[in-house]
């Protein structure tokens, strides 16, 4: 039976070969979620690494996000409503479908405009996990089951999918999975770490752990300034090695009453290179969080909703607390074994 050309692909049936242009879709502005994409471009430079890979996104930093990434060839920029850019949009997927794709990714469950996009880019596979009533029925026996197994991490998505796709084994080992990277060259680390001198007015000393502080964080995500003011209080008490710089959101204002060392830039690889010197990093769920992650410092996530498995930095220093019951003294306790834990940097 010949089917649709709005048919998702099954388990197994992703060829291994004859895979060179691939358009993977996330149209986001969000920071965090571009950020989230990077473990898949990881898993596909492996897989294929003869190939091309283009992407559509909504997020202005994308360039910057992805610009370590060889095989990353061409960004398609939308809008951040595009429904109401109907010109440039009919544009873009006029040139999705001139590209002729091999392999279409729809990279995260639950997106309606990745789905639409994905069925309207002419590719001649389309992945994506199953999410739907028909999409589950059409995926058959094979990816109920295999969506049994899936990992809970948002960054994940899109590298299980394609996994599946391609019918390799599962593999629950924490190892198998890429982590989040934004690919920082050797010129942006030594920047990063003239930023962090200037910063401190000294080279970082042998005997303090510099930490960066995020206090910033959109919609009930956030946590007031007189609560981080406290959680610092609580923090120096108990940790007197820390020393804090704190990260500035885009309004540029310190919501620390300028008590540290403030840094801000809208770079966002000036930022990675800055926060990969660090010892630490402390923030609420949002996009410099996943940031942080990607540069390689430990991170801590402070999360106030119940989404912390779904959410949480996933590197290998990495924790997460959740702190919508907590006092600020309560969450110093608590983070202690990750302070505690931080790794000297020479």
């Amino acid at each position: 039976m010949r089917r649709s050309r709005r048919h998702l692909l099954g388990v197994g049936e992703l060829p291994p070969r004859d895979i060179f242009r691939i358009l993977l879709l996330r149209p986001n502005h969000r920071l965090g979620n571009t950020l989230l994409l990077t473990p898949l471009l990881t898993e596909l430079e492996r897989r294929y690494p003869g190939a091309e890979i283009d992407l559509v996104t909504g997020c202005e930093a994308a360039d910057e996000v992805f610009a370590g990434f060889r095989q990353v060839r061409h960004i398609h920029q939308l809008t951040r409503r595009p429904g109401h850019h109907p010109v440039h949009l009919l544009r873009t997927l006029l040139r999705l479908r001139r590209n002729r794709y091999d392999l279409a990714i729809d990279s995260t469950r639950g997106s309606r405009s990745g789905r639409l996009l994905l069925f309207l880019s002419g590719a001649r596979h389309l992945l994506g996990l199953p999410s739907s009533k028909r999409e589950l029925r059409d995926g058959g026996s094979a990816w109920q089951a295999a969506l049994t197994h899936a990992p809970s991490h948002f960054s994940l998505d899109g590298v299980y999918a394609l996994r599946c796709a391609m019918g390799l084994p599962f593999m629950d080992q924490e190892h198998t999975w890429p982590p989040m990277r934004i690919h920082l060259r050797a010129d942006e680390q030594a920047c990063g770490r003239r930023l962090l001198s200037d910063l401190l007015g000294h080279e970082p000393e042998g005997d303090r752990q510099i930490v960066a502080l995020f206090p910033n964080a959109t919609g009930n995500k956030r946590l007031c300034s007189e609560w981080w003011l406290a959680l610092v209080d609580a923090l120096q008490a108990a940790h007197p090695q820390l020393s804090f710089i704190e990260m500035l959101p885009a309004h540029g204002q310190s919501q620390l009453q300028l008590r540290f060392p403030a840094f801000y830039s809208s770079n966002v690889r000036r930022m990675a290179a800055l926060l990969a010197q660090c010892n630490g990093y402390i923030s609420a769920d949002c996009g410099v969080m996943h940031l942080a992650c990607a540069a390689g410092v430990p991170t801590l996530g402070l999360f106030t909703r119940d989404n912390l498995t779904r959410y949480r930095p996933r590197g290998p220093h990495d924790e997460a607390l959740c702190v919508a019951e907590r006092t600020p003294t309560e969450v110093a306790a608590a983070a202690a074994p990750f302070l505690q834990a931080l790794p000297c940097r020479s």
